[in-house]
């Protein structure tokens, strides 16, 4: 999809992110294990665009309309509020793509951004972290060529969140 431009996050584009953000996570609400933690996920999710440790947020634009995005962090602790999981590299968050862009290749797009971000900082590993209910994007995450790390795993919500590194 050659018209699909991956670009930073503008101020007048948020609302539209967030919107996508949040279609594309809805699948998961099944998941969770009472309304209230659905909607605190969500609310999460939605306050994500002006979190105030992200380094970086990338858009998947086609034209005017945004199709996907992820979020860049430096380290768990910015991350995660997690320093104890001694990661100082780049981290992406919360990858998500408009469920009528699926299958276009936009998140490898994405993915591929977030490679030359980390990259340019001189990171050795670029991480993600994910849980089981995500299969799709999981196994997305392995063809792109990244592997489990069990060493910074950890629980939230009753979910096991699974690392995965990807050598730089």
């Amino acid at each position: 999809m050659t018209d699909v431009l991956i670009d930073r996050l503008k101020e007048e584009d948020k609302e539209r992110y967030v919107e996508v953000l949040v279609e594309s996570y809805a699948q998961y609400e099944k998941h969770y294990p009472s309304k209230e933690a659905w909607q605190d996920y969500i609310s999460d999710i939605r306050n994500s665009v002006n979190h105030p440790h992200s380094a970086e947020i990338f858009v998947a634009k086609k034209g005017e309309d945004i199709l996907g995005g992820l979020q860049l962090f430096i380290g768990s602790g910015n991350a995660y509020n997690r320093p104890e999981l001694e990661i100082d590299s780049t981290i992406v968050r919360l990858l998500g793509i408009h469920p009528k862009a699926r299958g276009l290749g936009i998140a490898k797009k994405l993915l591929d951004k977030s490679v030359e971000f980390a990259r340019a900082r001189g990171d050795e590993y670029l991480y993600l972290h994910s849980t089981d209910m995500m299969e799709a994007a999981i196994k997305l995450y392995i063809r792109f060529g990244f592997v489990r790390d069990e060493r910074k795993d950890f629980q939230k919500n009753n979910f096991l969140v699974k690392a995965f590194r990807y050598k730089l």
